[in-house]
């Protein structure tokens, strides 16, 4: 065998082990911290956490007090234009718990009146996929959350590990 034949070959044997590298995806980690229970404004989500408790509410249950039995509040993309309502705002910034806005760029349009969403707010390519905000209890700093999809890629799976990364967090939340 000649060193260009064998050359060759080795490439051969390479190639196919480099290329099925580079179109796995990877193995998202799903949420295994401790029972959480969130009040879902829209369809609860599709995710593989039976410690989780997902409820669903409406507008009308956007009251303190029948927000402090959750740990966070989750609203889905079909009610991003009416969470954006200004009378919603101070929902948002005044809230002991944290929101989260799915296929949202940013938390902008639900915390400042004066913003109206429109398409230019929703989630596109190179930009967050879901947004989250908190008011700190201790210091009265706004805390602003933002995760991005894996290749920013819509998929279930990236979607799903966008939901246990957000988990995650009010998870960190809470110790």
């Amino acid at each position: 065998m000649t060193r260009m034949t064998r050359e060759i070959s080795y490439i051969l044997l390479i190639l196919p082990m480099l290329l099925t590298a580079c179109t796995q995806t990877p193995d998202f980690e799903p949420y295994d911290g401790r029972a959480l229970r969130i009040a879902v404004v829209g369809d609860p989500p599709d995710v593989n956490a039976e410690q989780v408790k997902f409820n669903e509410i409406s507008f009308d249950e956007l009251t303190n007090e029948q927000l402090s039995s959750y740990d966070a509040v989750i609203m889905t993309e079909n009610n991003l234009p009416k969470a954006a309502e200004a009378k919603y705002a101070d929902t948002y910034t005044d809230s002991s718990i944290p929101f989260f806005f799915i296929s949202a760029s940013s938390h902008i349009p639900f915390t400042v009146n004066d913003i109206e969403y429109n398409d230019s707010w929703k989630w596109e390519a190179g930009k967050s996929y879901a947004v989250g905000v908190l008011k700190s209890k201790k210091n009265d700093t706004f805390h602003r959350w933002g995760y991005g999809l894996y290749n920013d890629e819509l998929t279930d799976e990236s979607i799903r590990d966008v939901y246990s990364r957000i988990l995650k967090t009010i998870d960190e939340l809470n110790q």
